[in-house]
């Protein structure tokens, strides 16, 4: 692999253009070349070309997994029942925090963004050429890049949507102070919207295999539009947003206007379309599962679709966290306080550990679709890679190992153990010298990144930030088949494509009566997700709009005890479970709350989401 300049066009992006407020422009100075008038920046090639690639400065980075207070990083895995890192602690989103906690939010991120593509969409034009070797913009090319354009602003609307529900739709190049007056507009017409601009976007896109292009992976194509549009209807089919969320049912704006629709079972065939349309699409050969060459591996299958581009990923960002083995980002978090420059900061939680099925294809514990797995032991040690470990981490599926540094595991590279209770290798005289929950994330790890010269060994390496791929759109196409269709063979098909990967058995063939049965493919369904989607930003919002955030712990419940090992015990008593924390969850958590600077300088025009008080 290169590195990780990916291309957007024919720019590189850059994170600095926006550092001063243009009185004129509202972006900043650097982007607008010190010039007062918005045409002169649409009558030069090169910065018409800057202001291109700045739009997509917002994409999300699920590779910032370790990054608190970003509004489009992936602090979601650490406030969902996946991880536990102090950095996110201090945010309050553990606790009953309220709408003036300014962290994760989008809601002034976005829309600059969308303000920065409204202006390149009015302003934007073809630009002949002056003289011998005068720069061009074509026709071509402008209608390409609005198309693009188009598809960015709708990405932006749909993550606002994920975040806060409905939201005022903004098309013209207003500035905040224009919008002070503009109410938030309906989920459906949000939803559509979205919808249309996509729509509209996409056969304007460029088309696989482009995307194969590395100089160019980065750009999103007519299939990301498709994928994304599949992924909206999947939402404004989900009971959050399709009448179960009762109290958000009687939010209204100042002059009646209700926010969030009845229950319409038509969303939930739509989502069932939209999802089709884009595997027709993507099963022409331009996307598929990943699969490690030569003979069929699951372990390298499950490791590798994070390493390399490949054809399974439809959309990843040109940005990524991943960062070195000694500068503080995520490879230095996820590395071992015992192995050089390891920081151990990004610890999983004991429930999620759980989760992850056994090599046989069995749970560890009875589920309503399967039974336990016979070959289950938590208690008593074993031998796992050569060293002695806990039973529990003995004969799990590829996925928990690619996921998961547990105590006793071997660390690439060193090959040396690693252990977490005290008296073990852990430095107990530093914050986080053992993980608090007795686990460490292991799932991204490029297995050539160490902390220290040796041989096969970097600092650094570039992974791509996948924001969409295949797996999951095969698991939602289940799920959304399933509610409509659940006798449809093609329900169990396509998750059984995804446990095919990670070397599991079909669910049928361990529980004949899962098959046709709603109830059970929805939790086999549900648990997949979890399980194949570990902690790359997706369970925050998936428990939220499936609305079982509010279960036990371990049921899909966000608030509770939270478990893990007892770090502060020796070899033996390290392998009992303790409760390391206790979260909040309330029914208005099922959505973000509007932020209280918003809802102050509107004076009244925004209503606020359900359940927050201000």
């Amino acid at each position: 692999m290169k590195t990780n300049i990916i291309k957007i066009g024919l720019i590189s992006l850059s994170l600095g253009w926006f550092t001063s407020c243009s009185k004129f422009l509202d972006v900043s100075d650097e982007l607008a070349g010190g010039i007062t008038d918005v045409e002169q920046v649409f009558d030069n090639v090169d910065r018409t070309r800057k202001w291109y690639g700045q739009v997509y400065n917002n994409v999300p980075d699920y590779s910032a997994i370790w990054v608190a207070g970003s509004s489009m990083a992936n602090a979601w895995a650490g406030y969902t029942d996946e991880l536990y890192h102090r950095l996110a602690n201090n945010t309050g989103k553990y606790g009953n925090w309220n709408s003036s906690n300014s962290n994760n939010h989008r809601w002034g991120t976005l829309y600059e963004s969308i303000r920065q593509a409204n202006i390149f969409l009015e302003k934007v034009k073809p630009i002949v050429a002056t003289g011998v070797s005068a720069a061009v913009l074509t026709e071509a090319e402008v209608e390409r890049y609005k198309a693009n354009i188009r598809f960015m602003r709708a990405a932006y609307y749909y993550y606002l949507m994920e975040q806060y529900g409905p939201v005022p739709i903004i098309t013209q190049s207003k500035t905040l102070q224009d919008e002070l007056d503009v109410p938030r507009n309906s989920l459906d017409e949000v939803i559509n919207f979205i919808d249309s601009e996509l729509r509209g976007a996409m056969m304007g896109m460029e088309q696989e295999p482009y995307h194969t292009q590395l100089d160019y992976a980065a750009v999103p194509t007519k299939g990301a539009a498709m994928a994304l549009r599949a992924k909206l209807w999947v939402y404004a089919a989900s009971p959050l947003f399709n009448g179960g969320f009762t109290e958000a049912l009687l939010l209204a704006n100042s002059d009646g206007k209700r926010l969030f629709p009845d229950r319409d079972n038509s969303k939930v065939q739509k989502a069932v379309t939209a999802l089709r349309e884009f595997l027709d699409y993507a099963e022409q050969g331009r996307y598929e599962l990943f699969k490690n060459t030569g003979t069929f591996n699951p372990a390298l299958s499950v490791y590798g679709v994070f390493q390399d581009y490949n054809k399974e990923i439809i959309w990843a960002t040109s940005k990524d966290a991943w960062g070195t083995a000694t500068n503080g980002a995520f490879d230095q978090f996820v590395t071992p306080r015992n192995e050089p420059s390891g920081l151990g900061g990004i610890h999983v939680v004991q429930e999620l550990v759980d989760d992850f099925y056994m090599a046989d294809g069995f749970p560890i514990k009875n589920t309503t679709f399967l039974s336990a797995s016979p070959s289950y032991s938590e208690t008593g040690f074993g031998t796992y890679d050569g060293i002695e470990v806990s039973r529990m981490y003995i004969g799990r599926e590829p996925r928990f190992y690619n996921t998961i540094t547990f105590s006793g595991k071997k660390w690439h590279i060193s090959n040396a153990e690693t252990q977490f209770y005290l008296g073990g290798n852990a430095d107990k005289t530093v914050p986080d010298g053992a993980p608090i929950t007795g686990y460490l994330l292991y799932k991204r790890m490029n297995r050539t990144v160490y902390g220290r010269s040796a041989t096969g060994a970097v600092t650094r390496r570039y992974r791509p930030s996948i924001i969409f791929r295949l797996a999951e759109f095969y698991l939602l196409y289940a799920e959304m088949l399933n509610e409509v269709e659940p006798g449809n063979p093609d329900v169990l098909r396509y998750t059984n494509m995804v446990r095919e990967r990670a070397g599991l058995p079909k669910l049928e063939d361990l529980n004949p009566a899962i098959a046709g049965s709603q109830s059970l493919q929805r939790e086999a369904i549900r648990r997949e997700s979890r399980i194949e989607l570990a902690t790359e930003g997706q369970r925050y919002f998936d428990v939220r709009r499936w609305m079982i955030a509010e279960n036990p712990v371990g049921q899909g419940g966000q608030g509770g005890e939270f478990t893990g090992m007892n770090p502060d015990g020796n070899k033996a008593a390290f392998h009992t479970r303790r409760r390391f924390q206790t979260r909040y969850f309330g029914r208005k958590n099922y959505l973000y709350p509007i932020p209280l600077t918003e809802m102050q300088r509107t004076k009244g025009m925004l209503v606020q989401n359900p359940g927050w008080d201000r």
